[in-house]
């Protein structure tokens, strides 16, 4: 672990004006050396990208931030404006028939962990009330959703999955599983377009919420749906009107669409909007 935390460190970004996560390239990338093309561009990675921004030698930086994780401040105590960009997000899905409207983060473990505190193979282990029907546990994790990932390490705490669960499966065969298998609840990057319905996430952790939160736009920008984990932009606050710009793009309904295509759940637009009225009033 040490070895691995000392190459880390040793991957540091050039210096660029915006950095951050490599979900962001490619098309997202593309668009922000479009709309402001004088700008340098290094979507590298959290890590490095966090790094760059707290020496300085970043002028914004989109990362991917952890529960309970302290924000980055620039080395200079620079003020920083903040906007919650976009989500990598976990929606639970299940068999449209299935009368379970919510599940708990510890029912979840339940049915995907390998070694649980209280085995769930049965809806009805789960809930009393529900009928008897036999759990078929499915993850659905396209490139760039990160849904394996996130799951594992929200609500599995970084158990190992139990040995029937079937990993990375086509977004094809998640539909195909949710249209005719009553006893699916499989893990997707957004919510179905056909057949299924999603159920609610309560996380119920200590000093966290026991109520459940389904994964619209509004509780997963506020935070409340707890399966996600947020890109939030940090912008130096003496950089503002220089990267307008591309800021401006960067929470645009183009910006957002490719966003979603890749998996995300971007910002609701009315709060994209609310930040484009700080950029202007600045």
């Amino acid at each position: 672990m040490r070895l691995l935390a000392l190459l880390l460190s040793c991957v540091a970004l050039r210096g660029a004006d915006i950095v951050g996560s490599d979900l962001l390239t490619g098309a997202v990338a593309r668009g922000i050396e479009g709309a402001a093309g004088n700008l340098t561009i290094d979507f590298g990675g959290t890590f490095p990208g966090r790094q760059a921004f707290v020496e300085g030698r970043a002028s914004a930086a989109v990362l991917m931030v952890r529960d309970r994780e302290v924000a980055p401040v620039p080395a200079d105590k620079m003020g920083v404006v903040e906007f919650r960009l976009a989500s990598a997000v976990v929606v639970v899905a299940t068999h449209g028939s299935n009368r379970v409207e919510s599940i708990s983060l510890e029912n979840l473990a339940n049915a995907f962990a390998r070694d649980p505190r209280s085995p769930a193979r049965n809806w009805n282990d789960l809930d009393p009330a529900a009928r008897s029907e036999l759990i078929t546990p499915a993850v659905c994790s396209p490139a760039g959703s990160m849904v394996l990932e996130i799951f594992q390490g929200i609500a599995l705490e970084g158990q190992p999955f139990r040995l029937d669960v079937r990993l990375r499966i086509e977004p094809d065969l998640a539909a195909d599983l949710l249209a005719s298998r009553a006893g699916s609840i499989i893990l997707i990057p957004r919510p179905p377009s056909g057949r299924g319905k999603v159920l609610q996430v309560a996380d119920g952790r200590p000093d966290k919420s026991p109520t459940a939160y389904g994964p619209d736009e509004n509780n997963v920008h506020n935070g409340d749906y707890p399966l996600q984990v947020p890109l939030i932009l940090h912008v130096r606050q003496d950089r503002l009107r220089a990267l307008t710009p591309a800021l401006r793009w960067l929470v645009s309904d183009e910006a957002a669409a490719l966003l979603e295509k890749q998996g995300l759940s971007p910002a609701p637009k009315a709060a994209r909007m609310r930040f484009v009225q700080r950029l202007d009033t600045r």
